[in-house]
């Protein structure tokens, strides 16, 4: 089993998509606010220039809607299907606002992920766990710099069959942590980094279900790759 502790783990989820301007949007921010209020059941709501957002008292999950774009972030969500059940939620009732428009033209759909597993050994610990298991340098390059490698990270991109998924990892302490979980009250002193970015340019209109479905095969599939990818490196 992974050395982790789950009460200091953190993870933040944003879904996005990206679409042809849209004027009307401007003309029913303020009934649509108060649609997305309810439906999601989240009682704070601001209007801006050209957006809505709507939100629960401690942030930690915020729809909105704009003239060239929606979305929907949940920080720490409590379980697996949590942030991906309210994304879906939140996009079916948007796509079916009257004026939003339906078959919508997307430019950009994407769910990105954040996380980091708490480790109850040593930096150096997770340090060597993820530089033999996940990122490794060959015999041939250590020669080659001829020093102690004392920190690793590592960005690597791919794309299967439903897009493409950029991803960024690597052992953390807790202060280099905190940029990027700015809300976390309490985060482990060590702990490992997973960034995943899916997402693709369909450039072209795309039918609800469509859509739909790409968002949940999206936050699901980069939290199963989260947990693969923790479990290959934590595992004893």
């Amino acid at each position: 089993m992974p050395k982790e502790e789950s009460g200091n783990s953190y993870n933040e989820h944003v879904f996005e998509i990206r679409y042809k301007p849209n004027a009307k949007v401007l003309d029913n921010r303020g009934g649509w606010a108060e649609k997305i209020s309810h439906h999601m059941r989240l009682l704070e709501w601001q209007i801006i220039e050209n957006r809505l957002d709507v939100f629960d008292k401690e942030n930690k999950d915020t729809c909105f809607v704009a003239f060239k774009n929606a979305g929907f972030m949940s920080h720490n969500p409590p379980t697996a299907n949590y942030f991906p059940d309210q994304a879906v939620k939140f996009c079916r009732l948007v796509l079916e606002l009257e004026g939003f428009g339906s078959p919508l033209f997307v430019i950009r759909i994407g769910v990105r992920s954040r996380f980091y597993s708490a480790f109850e050994g040593s930096f150096k610990e997770l340090f060597n766990r993820y530089s033999t298991r996940f990122a490794t340098l060959t015999d041939e390059a250590k020669k080659i710099l001829d020093a102690k490698l004392i920190d690793i990270g590592c960005p690597v991109n791919f794309e299967d069959e439903h897009g493409r998924f950029n991803t960024s990892s690597g052992p953390m302490e807790d202060e280099q942590a905190r940029v990027f979980f700015s809300q976390a009250e309490h985060l482990a002193k060590v702990g490992l980094f997973f960034d995943i970015d899916y997402w693709q340019r369909p450039k072209k209109e795309l039918k609800n279900a469509n859509i739909l479905e790409l968002i949940s095969v999206y936050a699901r599939k980069a939290w199963d790759k989260h947990q693969r990818i923790r479990d290959l490196i934590m595992a004893d």
